[in-house]
């Protein structure tokens, strides 16, 4: 069969290539191919739907659809929460890294000492579902905190309930003399059992919202007859409560907490007993949706943080239920595979048939979201193999042709030598899938002269091609690199064809603009000949209406545009007042940086604030009120606790923490689309957060794979990343 021989031929190729990429002067593609024609459709953590018969197809369907709805909300907004940490880890996404870093650095700030037995819950917990050890958190023994807790009695019924939830998430060594044993809460718990079945808060008629809390701690020790017993009577007292609308009165946290206790106990709170009408618990909980995403606290009412997370909880939780889990048992290792981030591009025979942002654990997974998003169709037949996309079906030419994909990973692209299941995406990643065959190649580098165009100039690109042959004596396949001969170079409504030199170009130039070049090759009843690749192009103004530095061509190409913008937008300055000089490569120095915060961020100096903060910081020197007002936000600090050391150097680790603080970034979701640096151990401690933030929402950038931390910021580096910033 032509598909198999096609997927057979591109699994035999077992050869990651990893290549550099460079922006313009060298501008790498994704270099490689591998049959899209293979891989399993698992997805980390499975689905409902195929988990177990108990649960109805098609409500495990929109519960999925609804889990990847709220957690890719919650994550588009920022982890705001230990839960949300929590409903993300337990969802199968991976949480930024800089979360639970900066939940152990509260854990130090603390020095592991909290007022409440629940907050010690709480963070093991997390610290649990993000991989982390609770018994050595910032040096801190959190499950110590909880077994010999003095504040558990003669408080609310919740503290018992979630330290047993946090002394059952893993397997911790708990003594025989410990203030409180697992058996001890156990007893404590269902002591305070109403005689209805139900539980409350305090003292009182029970109530739903800590019923169904109990009834969740319960679950881990249902095997033991006089636990299951008080389970069964609580979890009736849930199917009793619930009222005529399906849920308990106007709260979806009832409503979720509910669903999660009777999963986590094994009771499907779909079923007939949790069903008044045609509304049953889960159908409820889903009707709590809020316009726009996440989930209100009434019916028809507006995003809540606190319904959002427990709904997103509860979800999972159902889920869990169907592959015989529970949400809050964190005993097996962290997720394999994790969810995150990336983006897709489908390339076919003709055009682009659609592109998008997905969460996805792999390859075969990231496609089927990115085109359900753009309802385009899919063939997939048995989870193994991709036959056709958007009606284009595997062996359309007549050959060995079908659809392959490439990825390209932290400024680098990889060869895959596996099928799309299989293959393993990380943070950040970028998948091209695209329809090709033998002659199909892919870009391998790109050089534009000039690097910089100016108005009217001539543009010529020179495009080289790579493709990989299979190498029976080494098992390996080797890359063959060529000129990129008769392909298309669109720009600006205007198209030239390489020569056999891979030579192209663009007479008569363009308007200043930006751009965006697309190299094609496309051809009539074949399969492209080079996978399309685009990049951006500025067209700079005429030079006539730019500054005139006069150290112009000691700028770097890659900065020029930004020296320009930066200068036009009066953010920086020349630093003569003679000839215009520029200074590309001088080192912008900590008051110079300050000062361009204040005027990205439109503050004003202040020649008061914070008066005689540091020894070094005069009165008369130019920079005294800028300092003074930058050090009141909280953008910069002393290298002391009285020196400020104004003319001395921005290194990039410094630069990434001013930035953070200037324009106030969420470090709770740092490094949500960072990439890994070669030489991110380097980077220190206090500074890890922010580099991973702007990195991670491009505001700075590494080079060849690596961060370069220490090294100094020059000018025409602080002018390419001013013009970047909000």
């Amino acid at each position: 069969m032509k598909n198999h021989s096609l997927s057979s031929k591109f699994t035999r190729l077992g050869l990651a290539v990893v290549m550099l990429f460079a922006i313009l002067g060298a501008a790498v593609a994704p270099a490689g191919q591998a049959s899209a024609l293979a891989g399993a459709a698992a997805q980390a953590g499975g689905t409902a739907a195929s988990a177990s018969s108990a649960l109805s197809a098609g409500t495990a369907a929109s519960v999925t659809d609804a889990v990847y709805a709220t957690a890719e909300f919650v994550l588009k907004n920022g982890v705001q929460s230990d839960w949300q940490a929590m409903g993300l880890a337990q969802a199968g996404y991976k949480v930024p890294a800089s979360y639970l870093k900066a939940l152990e650095g509260k854990v130090a700030e603390a020095k592991g000492v909290f007022a409440r037995a629940t907050d010690y819950a709480r963070i093991t917990l997390a610290v649990k579902a993000l991989g982390g050890d609770p018994a050595n958190v910032a040096g801190y023994n959190l499950i110590e905190k909880l077994y010999n807790n003095d504040k558990i009695t003669g408080q609310t019924l919740n503290n018992p309930v979630y330290v047993l939830l946090a002394l059952d998430s893993g397997s911790y060594t708990i003594p025989a003399d410990a203030k409180w044993t697992q058996a001890k809460l156990l007893a404590e718990i269902l002591a305070k059992q109403n005689t209805d079945g139900g539980f409350t808060l305090t003292t009182g008629a029970s109530d739903p919202d800590m019923t169904a809390m109990v009834l969740t701690a319960l679950a881990g020790h249902k095997q033991e007859a006089a636990v299951n017993t008080a389970g069964q009577r609580a979890a009736a007292w849930l199917a009793k409560a619930q009222d005529k609308n399906g849920g308990y009165g106007d709260s979806s946290e009832s409503v979720a907490q509910a669903v999660i206790g009777l999963s986590s106990f094994g009771i499907d709170p779909a079923g007939a007993d949790y069903t008044k009408g045609n509304v049953n618990l889960v159908s409820k909980l889903l009707s709590f949706s809020a316009a726009g995403g996440g989930f209100a606290h009434t019916a028809g009412g507006s995003y809540n943080q606190l319904s959002t997370e427990q709904a997103l909880e509860a979800l999972v939780a159902y889920k869990l239920l169907g592959t015989g889990g529970k949400f809050f048992d964190l005993s097996g290792t962290a997720v394999k595979n994790p969810q995150v981030s990336v983006s897709v591009t489908i390339e076919g025979p003709k055009g682009t048939v659609a592109e998008g942002s997905v969460y996805a654990g792999n390859v075969l997974k990231a496609l089927e979201k990115a085109a359900a998003d753009k309802r385009v169709t899919l063939v997939n037949e048995a989870g193994n193999y991709v036959t056709g996309i958007g009606g284009v079906s595997a062996g359309a030419f007549g050959g060995y042709d079908g659809w392959m994909y490439v990825v390209a990973r932290g400024g680098a692209w990889i060869y895959p030598s596996v099928g799309m299941g299989d293959f393993v995406l990380e943070e950040n990643d970028r998948i091209v899938v695209y329809y090709g065959g033998d002659n199909t190649q892919v870009v391998d580098s790109v050089i534009l002269t000039p690097a910089q165009p100016q108005p009217g100039q001539d543009i010529s690109i020179k495009i080289t091609q790579k493709k990989w042959v299979w190498n029976e004596a080494t098992f390996t396949s080797d890359p063959v690199t060529s000129p990129a001969a008769g392909v298309q170079v669109t720009i600006g409504g205007k198209t030239a064809t390489t020569n056999a030199d891979g030579l192209a170009v663009v007479t008569g130039g363009l308007p200043a603009n930006k751009y965006t070049l697309a190299i094609t090759g496309y051809q009539k009843d074949n399969t492209p000949a080079i996978v399309r690749h685009t990049l951006a192009l500025t067209v700079a103004s005429a030079a006539s209406s730019r500054p005139a530095f006069g150290d112009v061509k000691s700028i770097s190409p890659w900065a020029l545009e930004s020296v320009y913008t930066a200068y036009d937008r009066k953010l920086m300055n020349g630093v003569s007042e003679g000839t215009l000089v520029f200074a590309p490569k001088k080192n912008i120095t900590r008051a110079e940086f300050a000062a361009l915060l204040l005027r990205l961020t439109g503050k004003e100096t202040s020649a008061a604030a914070s008066a005689g903060a540091f020894s070094d910081v005069k009165a008369d020197a130019w920079y005294y009120g800028t300092v003074n007002k930058a050090k009141e936000l909280g953008i910069i600090s002393g290298v002391t606790s009285t020196t400020f050391k104004p003319d001395g150097l921005v290194s990039r680790e410094d630069m990434a923490v001013m930035i953070a603080r200037a324009f106030k970034l969420d470090m709770a979701s740092a490094g949500a689309g960072a990439g890994t640096f070669t030489d991110e151990d380097e980077i220190s401690d206090y500074a890890l957060s922010a580099v991973r933030t702007v990195t991670g929402l491009g505001y700075m950038s590494g080079t060849g794979g690596a961060f370069d931390p220490s090294g100094a910021v020059t000018r025409e580096m602080a002018a390419a990343v001013a013009v970047r910033l909000p």
